[in-house]
């Protein structure tokens, strides 16, 4: 049985760049307060070679969460390669994971050779979007990437978080924008929004924003703290 604040297996998709990894990272340590069950948390981009979640695995392993890296380690070279350990998230029941999938549909490919080993009962998808990018920052452009990936997955998103941000530069204008056209996907797939998602740096600095759906606070910055291997 799943805790009613997460689903055993959940899997993060969305645009390149949108804030999965980061994402995918902290909802881990989120359902570890939670959770005593062994977490894993399976890194399957196998295209962008940038801020992956097998570089912050020693972080993680601290914190009790195993990651199951996309690439060949006996290979003596980072190879893109999805591990076959991806299957015990889907087929152990003794287990939460969480798929931290690569950007767009394109991306999303490598999840083909799991798909028939999928629970929709069990699983949750959560499709990741930033207005901040260009290629989200409009409700047709978010809309198109979300229909690319659920056709590419064969699943249908069951979650929508806002992670509207412009690093350093956020407003809160951004966040509302990012509301605004998540608001508008929910109203047209008929999918809730799950969280808005919010740097806790900025957060302390403007904590008496008001937001329509449930904050999600992101503490670890994988781009702020750099590799961690």
């Amino acid at each position: 049985m799943s805790d009613n604040r997460y689903n055993r297996v959940t899997i993060v998709c969305g645009h390149y760049g949108s804030g999965k990894t980061t994402f995918s990272i902290n909802y881990s340590i989120y359902i570890r307060k939670f959770a005593s069950k062994d977490i894993y948390i399976a890194d399957l981009d196998v295209v962008n070679p940038y801020f992956r979640s097998r570089e912050h695995s020693k972080y993680l392993e601290d914190k009790n969460i195993k990651v199951i890296g996309s690439y060949l380690p006996q290979s003596g070279s980072d190879i893109p390669a999805v591990s076959a350990e991806v299957y015990s998230i889907f087929n152990r029941k003794d287990i939460i994971g969480i798929v931290d999938m690569g950007g767009n549909s394109t991306g999303s490919l490598s999840f083909a050779t799991f798909r028939e080993n999928v629970d929709v009962n069990e699983t949750d998808v959560f499709f990741i979007m930033n207005a901040g990018r260009n290629e989200n920052s409009t409700f047709e452009l978010a809309l198109g990437h979300l229909l690319d990936i659920e056709a590419t997955l064969g699943l249908k998103i069951t979650a929508i978080i806002n992670n509207t941000h412009l690093m350093d530069y956020t407003s809160l204008e951004d966040i509302e924008k990012g509301e605004k056209i998540a608001s508008e996907l929910s109203k047209e797939k008929n999918i809730p929004i799950k969280f808005t998602c919010v740097n806790s740096k900025f957060y302390n600095k403007n904590s008496k924003m008001h937001s329509q759906y449930d904050l999600f606070l992101i503490d670890y910055d994988i781009k702020s703290i750099g590799n961690i291997i």
